[in-house]
């Protein structure tokens, strides 16, 4: 008995002790900093390809220095930049995109998540600048919309958006206003690498597998069937729109490939279920010799409110027989030499187009050194070649320094002005003064582009002109005599101008590469920049 009381006084006095023990232990606890993520709203609206921005701020229950933290933006999944901010161009698919933001305490490894949706709208599908350009090489295509206030330039908005490059040596935009539902030749048609890229003027990304319009095409629409064709040589492309009602579609495309005129006709209503198409192909000169990638009409006249008067004569020029030649678009018959109008041997086409006066047309010419302009009397169709002979009204030698192979030109829809852009000098010269045998030159410059603070190497690369011809639009390289746009930055602007008072509206600087072609994209079609009879505005400085 006395041993089992000594036994359980140990136990007793063990547990004693060990319940008086100060534990050394390191427990010291820290309360974890919570973070909180503000200005990031569960749905997020903007347009595809537009600049998205979201600014971020974080709120933490002990620090919210943002050196202390890494970040992370998903969308659909994907990383797409690792900075505390979002500025990126909104290369995501049209509809709605999951996004997460993500914030990691670099030193405890705790983070924090903020869920919501981006819903992305077409940007591209309302009224739009677009500059065709070489940057690095290569084409690109920038966009700017007009629908919106405050937009800014796209720079390579096709190659950002699909990750794929339109080409090399890209030289026209062509549009054909008739829509994309109703006819496989609408939209554009970027001329590249001798081809022709096809895109949606509402998403400027190819439509469906219509990748470029080729020799296919017009094997798929011809009235009878080819030869065998392995090749498709573009060197011109023209879109005339002829009708664009509700009531009537119809248009023209013209190419010149392989040295020979391929063309097809389409006239659609479909209130009366009518769909008509007349391809006819290859059709080269008398001599089938090499053609100018040019080509025009005599007239060009209104009929209807929004309608064209369909076109028949199309004047072409053999370079290896220096003549003009005409095509009739509305038979298969073979092109007709313009023996009237002489042999200029060894010259080039280098740009056509008719006037605000019917049957009369200017025409220039160039071999390299020397530079024409001729005043053409020419019929629009087969039954006035009687009384609308083939005649030369008037033929002048321009300074090179006015006209050269780089020039740019427009003429005047219901005057008798025609605007041209040589190097860093823009020009306005009366057509009339041809026939008094007045020459375009340096009395006929308007402006410089050292007007506008510009170096004198800096060039005028090309123009356009409003459809109210209210605004020009011009093409600016700053890249002095480099052509291809070689660098990181780009150096292409866009000025804008009033074209009555010369006055700068607007100037968009580093929009692109150098600029070899621009166009302003209209939602709809609107001859004369008129809707039933009233004139529409263009806003063409946003």
């Amino acid at each position: 008995m006395k041993r089992l009381i000594k036994l359980y006084s140990i136990v007793l006095c063990s547990w004693f002790v060990w319940g008086c023990y100060d534990d050394k232990g390191n427990y010291d606890y820290r309360e974890i900093n919570q973070i909180s993520i503000q200005n990031i709203d569960s749905l997020v609206l903007c347009d595809q390809m537009d600049l998205l921005s979201i600014p971020v701020t974080l709120e933490g229950t002990q620090y919210s220095d943002s050196n202390r933290f890494t970040y992370m933006w998903e969308v659909n999944q994907k990383v797409v930049v690792t900075t505390k901010d979002l500025n990126v161009y909104a290369n995501f698919p049209l509809g709605i995109n999951t996004a997460r933001f993500v914030v990691t305490d670099k030193e405890l490894g705790t983070k924090a998540f903020k869920n919501f949706r981006i819903n992305v709208s077409s940007s591209t599908a309302g009224d739009g600048i677009l500059v065709l350009s070489k940057y690095q090489g290569h084409a690109e295509l920038s966009f700017k919309r007009l629908d919106r206030e405050g937009s800014t330039f796209t720079p390579n908005y096709y190659e950002a958006l699909t990750g794929n490059r339109l080409g090399t040596n890209p030289r026209k935009i062509h549009r054909c206003y008739i829509p994309e539902a109703a006819n496989v030749n609408s939209g554009l048609k970027i001329e590249t690498d001798h081809r022709l890229k096809c895109l949606s003027e509402e998403t400027l990304v190819e439509i469906g597998e219509n990748k470029y319009l080729d020799h296919n095409f017009f094997i798929s629409r011809a009235m009878t069937l080819p030869p065998d064709i392995t090749e498709f040589d573009v060197k011109a492309c023209w879109h005339l729109t002829t009708s664009a009602t509700t009531t009537s579609l119809g248009g023209y495309i013209f190419v010149i490939a392989n040295d020979e005129l391929w063309h097809d006709q389409r006239m659609a209503m479909p209130a009366y279920n009518v769909d008509l198409n007349m391809t006819f192909m290859q059709k080269a000169s008398p001599w089938h010799g090499q053609l100018s990638p040019v080509m025009f009409l005599a007239s060009l006249t209104g009929s209807g409110t929004q309608n064209y008067s369909s076109p028949e004569l199309l004047y072409l020029f053999d370079e290896s027989e220096g003549q003009f030649i005409y095509a009739n678009v509305n038979s298969s018959a073979a092109n007709r030499a313009c023996s009237e109008l002489g042999i200029y041997a060894g010259y080039s086409l280098l740009y056509g187009t008719h006037t605000a006066s019917p049957n009369q047309a200017v025409a220039v010419l160039g071999n390299g050194s020397v530079y024409r302009m001729l005043y053409l009397k020419l019929p629009s169709k087969t039954s006035e070649t009687a009384a609308v002979p083939f005649t030369v009204l008037a033929d002048v030698i321009v300074p090179g320094e006015v006209i050269n192979s780089g020039t740019s030109y427009y003429p005047m829809k219901n005057e008798s002005y025609m605007f041209f852009a040589t190097d860093n000098g823009l020009y306005r010269y009366n057509l009339r003064d041809l026939e008094n045998g007045n020459a375009p030159g340096s009395q006929n410059r308007i402006m410089t582009l050292t007007d506008f603070g510009y170096n004198a190497d800096d060039k005028i690369t090309c123009m356009t002109v409003s459809r109210t011809e209210q605004e020009i639009l011009l093409g600016i390289s700053r890249y002095g005599e480099d052509t291809e746009g070689m660098g990181e930055e780009l150096k292409g602007d866009v000025l804008v101008l009033d074209l009555k008072t010369m006055n700068m509206i607007r100037k968009y600087e580093g929009v692109a590469g150098y600029p070899v072609d621009l166009m302003v994209k209209y939602q709809k079609f609107l001859r004369d920049g008129k809707e039933n009879g009233v004139d529409v505005s263009d806003v063409l400085y946003f």
